[in-house]
């Protein structure tokens, strides 16, 4: 009799193990999962949307309406770029899931983000839905309050004569005399451009020789010590042919630049290997890039824009287009500046692009020292195809804001636009302006309105707190550039007094 009880209690339990996995494998056939593809991204980065289940009626069903999903923070649908709030997912076949991508507003705030999927109430029960972070990458601290002098020139050391701040004739050593002069902290210069001067010589090597003397020679008289490379634009007619140049249109068709592609596979590996050596010479504290932009044209970059900024619809016409055609469309609708959407979504992309070169460049060079990039300032960057926020979490440890070529109306409006766009925590941010009396309108205070210029950009870049630094650009042109009635001494007198209040307002400051 025990015995059939006993019978009786395991097969009761046997149908409700049974039962309960029969309920398992049910609810795992229609169970729905939204989330990321990845659990956290950066500025620069397409988050990833993700909807999965294995319940084929509905998938069926989203066939005939697809599904559509939002970003949310603190219960609010953001709208991110080019206008684009709401995603309609598609489907992918091969990994059998519902995807598409929402690229990550300008700055937006780190933390959490939700999903929600919009309409589908009955799945309630059903759905289960994973945050996803937005991140900053931490930087390499810069002191505070550092000051710069820069040199960029690619003319040959060797030989060269200069007159110092002393006014006497002097050689190379007159680069490290004048900055010590001004007050400066650190001198940055040039180390090479593209190409050399032979035959398919990537890079000019004039100076290279000379390198590891000036270094010495800079810490010797107590200064840091940087060296940087031109990344796009090139110097001569003659393209090389390792590299995809980039394409303008001109007379309604396109033509080459001597602007290196974004899109170029080889240059960011080039830089790398460039920097990566740099960083070995003793006494080599900083490395940097010039502008990573299409400086010169980019209408070769159509296609892929528009396969990436999958909202922004190109013609109709555009799959009968050859592709030279493609570009005269692309040219002609960049030109126009009439679809805000087209062109916040255009700069958007470029920043994207330059942060992955950066990514790639700092991936590939196998160096200590903090990486700095010049960037141009015109609308924070972005109408330049540049972004502080992205160039930081790519791997540039200080912005170097170049703010020069505006008039006085226009410098007002550009230091008002990065002071309500960026804070301290979001990049490190170095000020700088032109030695050029042309670049500051001929005014008729001359290197005062540098002065002028750069002590407001000092205090206001932020809305909380000085800038990280401040830098001169450059000695060559102080000592042969349009200095006018004043001179290589009236510039850097200026230029002395612009350091001088640098380091003045940053006394205090912990913000390492």
């Amino acid at each position: 009799m025990a015995g059939k009880k006993a019978a009786i209690a395991l097969g009761v339990i046997a149908l409700c193990l049974l039962a309960v996995l029969e309920f398992l494998l049910w609810r795992r056939r229609h169970a729905v999962y939204l989330d990321t593809a990845l659990p956290a991204y950066f500025h620069y980065d397409f988050v990833a949307l993700r909807l999965r289940t294995r319940d084929a009626a509905l998938n069926r069903r989203w066939r005939k309406s697809a599904p559509v999903v939002v970003v949310q923070k603190h219960g609010r649908t953001i709208a991110t770029i080019g206008g684009l709030t709401q995603v309609p997912l598609v489907y992918d076949s091969q990994e059998h899931d519902w995807t598409r991508t929402w690229p990550c507003p300008w700055n937006a705030p780190a933390g959490r983000y939700a999903l929600k999927l919009l309409g589908n109430q009955d799945l309630k029960t059903r759905l289960h839905v994973k945050e996803f972070m937005i991140l900053r990458r931490a930087p390499k601290p810069i002191p505070q309050g550092i000051s710069v002098l820069t040199w960029e020139n690619a003319r040959p050391l060797a030989g060269m004569t200069m007159i110092g701040p002393d006014g006497k004739k002097e050689d190379w050593r007159g680069m490290l005399d004048w900055t010590k002069a001004i007050g400066a902290d650190a001198f940055w210069m040039m180390a090479s451009e593209t190409p050399g001067k032979k035959p398919g010589q990537v890079w000019l090597d004039s100076n290279f020789t000379l390198l590891p003397r000036i270094a010495a020679a800079a810490h010797a008289r107590g200064l840091k010590f940087g060296l940087y490379v031109l990344y796009d634009l090139t110097f001569s007619k003659r393209r090389l042919a390792r590299y995809d140049y980039a394409m303008s249109v001109r007379n309604g068709r396109p033509v080459h630049t001597r602007a290196i592609s974004l899109a170029d596979p080889e240059r960011p590996g080039d830089v790398a290997a460039l920097l990566s050596h740099f960083s070995r010479i003793p006494d080599v504290d900083y490395l940097g890039i010039d502008y990573i932009r299409n400086a010169l044209g980019g209408d070769e970059l159509a296609e892929r824009f528009y396969a990436d900024m999958w909202w922004i619809n190109p013609p109709q016409e555009w799959p009968r287009l050859s592709r030279a055609n493609r570009m005269v469309y692309f040219a002609r609708k960049e030109g126009m500046h009439v679809d805000q959407n087209f062109l916040d979504a255009w700069q958007w992309w470029r920043a994207r692009q330059a942060a992955l070169i950066v990514r790639r460049i700092k991936r590939n060079t196998d160096a200590p020292q903090p990486l700095w990039a010049f960037t141009l300032s015109w609308a924070k960057g972005h109408q330049h195809g540049q972004d502080p926020i992205m160039m930081n979490d790519a791997g540039v440890d200080a912005d170097a804001v170049m703010l020069y070529q505006a008039d006085r109306p226009q410098f007002e409006a550009i230091i008002r636009q990065w002071h309500d766009y960026v804070r301290r925590r979001d990049a490190q941010i170095l000020v700088g302006d032109m030695v050029d009396w042309d670049l500051h309108q001929r005014n008729p205070d001359g290197p005062l309105e540098l002065y002028r210029r750069l002590s407001e950009a000092e205090s206001r870049i932020y809305a909380d707190g000085p800038a990280r630094g401040v830098f001169i650009h450059d000695l060559s042109r102080a000592l042969w550039g349009d200095t006018g009635r004043w001179g290589t001494r009236g510039w850097m007198a200026q230029a002395a007094r612009v350091v001088k209040r640098m380091k003045e307002i940053s006394q205090g400051e912990n913000l390492q």
